[in-house]
């Protein structure tokens, strides 16, 4: 054990034992080698080693409390019998005062906070101990770790998650001597990250024609919904919450829209992908109830008309078409030199007009344009008024599609 000699703490307790002693005493702080500060009334100086400040009347104060132990840096401070001075005595190293003995550092786990695991992905992290007398073994004392990982007595936690929840338990540290430490953490396994699968690009579909795509996702937690979040979808087409994009495209083109899914986590896990979707104009097609093929051409049979000579009964019926791009223009057009054979007699009938739109509409009085033709190697035969029509669509250039129209005056096979 060593003198302590210059530390604040016996300066201050030297003035504490002057001031009750006196104002011309001093304290001996340096092991009984200092010397008072004061001289005596006769103007000696203090003895020099001495042990103890001296007073006015020549005696020795003490200068700390005989046995009382206190700590410094790292050290014990003990007073001697004769309360002469500090004595100093290191810890070890490793080894702190606390209450006025050397004792190693209390065995605590350093670690707060454990990151949050990803079901699927690879998970470790350590958890830290400090003070006590390594080597540390760690261990669980309670609760559950989630299924998947495992902790080692080295404090390495670590695996693959298998189950997404929040998962609490109790860790505890035993250090060489078997001290022990405990703390109680939580850890969150969130599901796999939530991602769409669907490729980005999703097809041609026809302009008029129903459609479905399906939009798949995996991971997050199920049930999902989706949305648009930037660009559009054609004219009549729309995203179905439950995961689809349908409907019925009213225009053709190519279409680039952000779709967003999220999943049922609170708050909601979401991701977003770019999609795209062609919209292609169908063929050009005239289309009918009821149509027959003749020859190289069909024969499309509208509505029956019936004529009362000299009575005028009002007529009206509309062509129709599918495909190309809206709208449509109809004109006639001179019957084709191959139909002509059958067919020698054809056109719009007196009385009736059709419009560009497709509407044949007016009355008929006369029967001077009413032929019959025979379906060659078939026993039907076609009675009525025959014209050609072509239908164009609005591209640049058009599309077209003929054919021949029958307004029947007796039933077809009559």
């Amino acid at each position: 054990m060593s003198t302590l000699a210059g530390r604040p703490l016996l300066g201050l307790l030297g003035l504490l034992v002057a001031a009750s002693c006196g104002s011309d005493a001093a304290v001996a702080v340096d092991g009984g080698t200092g010397s008072g500060d004061g001289a005596s009334e006769d103007g000696a100086d203090g003895a020099d080693g001495a042990s103890g400040a001296v007073d006015g009347t020549g005696s020795t104060a003490m200068a700390c409390t005989p046995g009382q132990r206190v700590c410094g840096d790292a050290e014990v401070l003990e007073c001697p019998a004769d309360g002469s001075m500090w004595m100093s005595e290191p810890c070890a190293a490793g080894e702190v005062c606390l209450d006025g003995a050397c004792q190693s550092t209390p065995l605590m786990i350093d670690t707060e906070v454990l990151p949050a695991a990803i079901l699927g992905f690879d998970y470790a992290t350590t958890l830290d101990a400090a003070g006590g007398v390594p080597p540390y073994v760690w261990g669980v004392a309670d609760g559950e770790i989630p299924p998947g990982l495992t902790l080692d007595e080295a404090g390495f936690l670590a695996g693959t998650p298998e189950t997404p929840a929040d998962y609490v338990f109790e860790a505890v540290v035993t250090d060489d001597v078997g001290s022990e430490a405990s703390r109680a953490f939580s850890l969150t396994v969130h599901p796999e990250p939530l991602t769409v699968i669907t490729p980005p690009n999703l097809g041609a579909v026809d302009e008029g024609v129903p459609m479905s795509k399906p939009l798949l996702a995996v991971g997050g937690v199920p049930a999902y919904g989706w949305f648009v979040v930037d660009g559009a979808l054609p004219a009549g087409a729309f995203v179905d919450a439950m995961g689809s994009v349908q409907g019925t495209p009213t225009e053709a083109g190519q279409f680039d829209f952000r779709l967003r899914v999220a999943d049922a986590q609170q708050p909601p896990g979401w991701a977003e992908q770019d999609f795209e979707l062609s919209v292609d104009l169908r063929p050009l097609e005239i289309v009918a109830k009821e149509k027959l093929d003749l020859l190289a051409f069909k024969v499309v049979i509208l509505p029956l008309l019936t004529i009362i000579p000299g009575v005028p009964v009002p007529y009206s019926t509309e062509l129709e078409a599918t495909g190309g791009m809206l709208p449509y223009t109809w004109s006639e057009q001179p019957t084709p030199g191959a139909l002509q054979a059958l067919i020698p007699q054809a056109g719009v009938p007196e009385g009736l007009v059709m419009d560009p739109d497709g509407t044949v509409s007016g009355s008929v009085t006369e029967t001077d344009q009413v032929i019959t033709v025979q379906i060659p190697l078939s026993p039907i035969s076609l009675t009525g008024f025959f014209f050609f029509a072509q239908v164009a669509d609005s591209q640049d250039p058009s599309e077209t599609a003929e054919a021949m129209f029958l307004i029947p005056t007796l039933p077809v096979g009559g």
